[in-house]
This record gives structure tokens, sequence and C-alpha cells, in this order.
């Protein structure tokens, strides 16, 4: 099975195609906030690799509002156009780094940190929001490595990673294919929405 995996929820995007296991084709690009769209160019370049694709999986954040919607979006449409299967994981369980077992954690912004205990490329709890003083304080205590995605103010000695398409894309045909219109990027706030003047 061939599968096309899309990570844009932070600034070291990447998009992936596995097939039989191993991965044949990657392309790593830079997406800061707002410029989740890069994505589109990426796929134009790649197009002789994943044609044909019978999968397509998607990382679900917690990240940046535009790259969430941006992949989502694409994903679900891909799956609704082309009838592939659509597979998606937390953002959070696919790092790059050596340890079966991790915390992860990324600004949130307004002043608050994501935190998220991994397992196995699975969430071994809910992703908590917290104040810097309360992160500086579950780290103090923490049994396992800790990881930083992206800047987080505060916290630059800790060592940085982000999500990787290429785990994305060997991971997929263990997940389960889920339904494109229940499926949604991970919000751990609601928008910032600025309401209309009377």
């Amino acid at each position: 099975m061939k599968t096309l995996a899309i990570e844009i929820s932070s600034a070291a995007a990447g998009v992936a195609v596995a097939a039989e296991g191993k991965i044949t084709a990657l392309r790593r690009f830079e997406a800061p906030r707002g410029r989740g769209a890069e994505v589109f160019s990426v796929l134009a370049e790649m197009r002789a690799s994943w044609h044909g694709a019978e999968r397509v999986a998607v990382g679900l954040g917690p990240g940046s509002y535009n790259g969430l919607r941006v992949a989502c979006a694409l994903a679900g449409s891909w799956q609704m156009a082309l009838g592939v299967e659509l597979v998606a994981a937390p953002s959070c369980c696919l790092l790059d780094v050596p340890e079966e077992a991790y915390l992860a954690a990324g600004d949130a912004r307004g002043g608050r940190i994501w935190s998220a205990r991994v397992e196995h490329r699975r969430l071994n709890s809910a992703i908590a929001l917290l104040t810097p003083d309360e992160f500086r304080l579950q780290i103090e205590g923490a049994d396992l490595a800790v990881y930083r995605v992206g800047d987080l103010p505060g916290f630059a000695s800790l060592p940085a990673t982000g999500p990787d398409a290429s785990i994305l894309a060997l991971l997929a045909p263990r997940l389960t294919p889920v339904d494109p219109t229940r499926f949604g990027p991970i919000y751990l706030k609601p928008p910032h929405i600025t309401p209309p003047r009377p």
C-alpha cells in the first residue's frame, strides 16, 4: 500500500511517501506560521511519487492553526474526491527522537505551554495546557526525556525537535481509518476572533 503523509503543524513541515514499509520520497520545507499553503507547491513537485496513493495520513497538531487547517482540509478533500483511506495522528506523537516514551512541549501562545506524554507513538494522557511555572514543575519531576517543538520561551535549554512526516508515513498502516466528516485539528484553545463593532 502506498501512503502519502502530510505534516505541517510546525515550521519544520514535511511530506513523505511510503510503500511496503519504506520511505520512497520525502520533502522537508519551512512553513512558518501563516504559510501552511506552501504544501501545495511541494505536492505538485512530488506528484510522480505520490500518484496512486491508497492512503493519506495527516498530523493533527497541536501546532499552527493555519498549518493544521490546511492539512486537515487537504486530506479530507483528498479522501472524499478520490476515495483513499484517511488516517491521522497527533503531531506530538511523531517526533524524531530515539526514546519510545517522552514528554513533548510547545508554545501555545498567550503565555501557555502545551505538554503531552507520549509512549509508543500514542498519547499517554490528555494534552495539558500549562503556565510556564506549571510546566517547570512538571519537567523537574519528569522521569522521561523532555523535548520542545520549535521555540519555547524560557526553556531554550530543552532539546528541540519536531514532527516528522516520514514517521507518520511509516506509522500510517497501523492507524485506523477515520471519518473525514468527524475528524479535525487538535485545538487547545478556541480561535481568537475579534467580534465586529456595532
